[in-house]
């Protein structure tokens, strides 16, 4: 990455106070987290930002590339049915294509339809909740 890019995209990171630090979610993921795709990165960077802004912690979003989520998935996936993981290889399909994968953790299931309602204005796709032995799809 050259420096003026490097500049920019530690800009917009300050900017929208998500960390920019590489940061991986920790257990229980991917379960107890909503799980979408965004064509565009700024796109989920604003999706990340609205999210900051109704009260959901920055240490609980996270907005990942290919290889960030195939290294979270495979910290995380020791106990996951392989429906489950069928499901989640859409997001790896999704990053390979160049989305960006946000992903949030939940504190309980009620947030599900306002995380749903604060992404789909930005333009994410494939949204859905995974938890343990479910995947809910909230967007196509």
């Amino acid at each position: 990455m050259n420096s003026t890019m490097t500049r920019n995209t530690q800009k917009t990171f300050e900017e929208l106070s998500i960390p920019s630090a590489r940061a991986l979610p920790t257990t229980p993921f991917p379960r107890k987290h909503v799980h979408s795709a965004f064509n565009d990165r700024q796109d989920a960077l604003q999706a990340a930002e609205a999210l900051r802004q109704a009260d959901f912690d920055a240490r609980d979003i996270y907005l990942l590339t290919s290889a960030d989520y195939t290294e979270a998935l495979g910290r995380g996936q020791t106990f996951f049915s392989s429906l489950t993981s069928t499901d989640l290889d859409v997001y790896l399909d999704a990053a390979r294509r160049g989305c960006t994968i946000l992903a949030v953790r939940l504190a309980n299931y009620g947030q599900v339809e306002q995380v749903r309602d604060l992404l789909a204005p930005h333009g994410a796709h494939l949204v859905r909740y995974v938890d343990t032995w479910t995947v809910a799809h909230l967007l196509p």
